[in-house]
């Protein structure tokens, strides 16, 4: 009889127990935005995205692509001083990471850092064999400029500070360009 009263107890205690546990499951989905915006702050590229809604007024699931939400990604002309043509695309495996080819250096990777378009490049060898040093890679995207600075520290408090500043120390590799593909990233107009 013990023995039967102890088991059902510990049989109640269980039920009691994974009743407190689990989660209710919502029937209805919510629209809140604070909510939303709390899931995106847990991961790497929300603490690092902050999101233009003016700039995707009007589109549409169907004409959302990869270059509104990520500007740095496509091909990029070369503009000024520059030469050839860079192109950048997302990591498969991790949106906050991009690759850059078509510069000297060869190919490396670039980290999501600020917004969906400033980027810090850490110190690395390329597949190649080439070293490539600490710089910034970051897309205005309003105008779809690109400039990407190595040899020069990435500045956290202030990102885009080192593509204002000279230092005669050092002058470091500097690219500019301009998109190849901005019609595609412009977003649609909304009909009326």
């Amino acid at each position: 009889m013990k023995n039967t009263a102890l088991v059902a107890l510990a049989l109640f205690v269980g039920v009691v127990t994974n009743a407190q546990t689990t989660t209710p499951v919502q029937t209805q989905p919510v629209n809140d935005t604070a909510a939303n915006s709390t899931v995106l702050a847990d991961t790497s590229i929300g603490k690092a995205y902050v999101a233009h809604p003016e700039r995707l007024q009007g589109v549409t699931s169907e004409t959302l692509t990869a270059a509104l939400i990520f500007p740095a990604v496509g091909t990029f002309n070369a503009a000024g001083s520059s030469t050839g043509s860079v192109t950048i695309a997302l990591d498969e495996t991790n949106k906050g990471i991009v690759w850059v080819e078509g510069l000297p250096q060869g190919k490396f990777k670039a980290l999501m850092k600020k917004a969906p378009s400033t980027y810090k490049i850490p110190a690395q060898t390329t597949e190649g064999g080439k070293a490539i040093s600490e710089g910034t890679l970051y897309v205005n995207p309003d105008t779809n400029e690109l400039t990407i600075v190595l040899g020069r520290s990435f500045n956290d408090a202030d990102p885009t500070s080192v593509l204002t500043a000279s230092s005669k120390k050092n002058k470091g590799f500097l690219y500019t360009g301009a998109k190849a593909d901005a019609a595609v990233a412009t977003p649609a107009t909304p009909q009326q």
